[in-house]
């Protein structure tokens, strides 16, 4: 599971800086690359559109993932100072099927990425669960003005398929759209999964593909 966190003021996002941790799988942690900084800060809670909200990762073509199976895990916490001085977190998540995009048109924009030693997979969250997400960024915006605005936004996806072969690059780049007309904003650049998770681990989510 890759899991970017990112600290949000009411409206916007406030640091430079995103962690990919397992919160069951993984266990490794890298920053966004220096370009994708700027671009993360511009981003709006409240502006946010579900629909147009896509997750991209890039990888070798021996090194499957699995299509429709995969999740996109959504949450939103943050920090009340209860009387007493006492701290608690609430938190607001929803785990939101994914749909795979194979059409040239939803791959054409990551055309940059597509090479004879990469391959480009795409998701975009299952309509139907798109009133779910829009539930929890509604309940989120409630919070304004009821506490001190401080809050922390986090968006996982959960990587398994198989390793043609057995072996080979599990490297993976993994990037985030957030608009229809939007860029798509790298957020972690050839991220080796060995390096992520203990090798029985690997071996579990990526096993070798079996012969059809």
């Amino acid at each position: 599971m890759l899991f970017f966190l990112t600290p949000l003021r009411p409206l916007a996002f406030l640091r430079a800086f995103s962690c990919f941790l397992a919160l069951v799988l993984l266990s490794a942690c890298g920053s966004v690359p220096v370009s994708s900084l700027w671009k993360l800060r511009q981003l709006q809670l409240e502006t946010l559109d579900p629909a147009a909200l896509r997750a991209a990762v890039v990888h070798s073509p021996g090194l499957q993932l699995q299509g429709n199976a995969l999740e996109l895990t959504v949450s939103v916490s943050r920090t009340l100072r209860k009387p007493g001085g006492a701290i608690a977190t609430e938190r607001l998540e929803e785990k939101l099927p994914l749909q795979e995009l194979r059409s040239t048109a939803d791959r054409s924009v990551l055309a940059e990425y597509e090479t004879s030693r990469t391959h480009v997979q795409v998701w975009r969250i299952d309509p139907a669960a798109l009133p779910r997400l829009q539930a929890l960024r509604e309940r989120a915006m409630g919070w304004k003005g009821t506490d001190d605005g401080s809050r922390q936004l986090g968006l996982g996806l959960e990587l398994s398929g198989c390793q043609q072969g057995g072996s080979g690059s599990r490297v993976v780049t993994t990037l985030l759209r957030f608009t229809d007309t939007g860029e798509y904003i790298p957020l972690v650049r050839n991220l080796d999964l060995a390096e992520t998770m203990p090798a029985h681990e690997l071996a579990k989510r990526f096993p070798a593909c079996t012969m059809r």
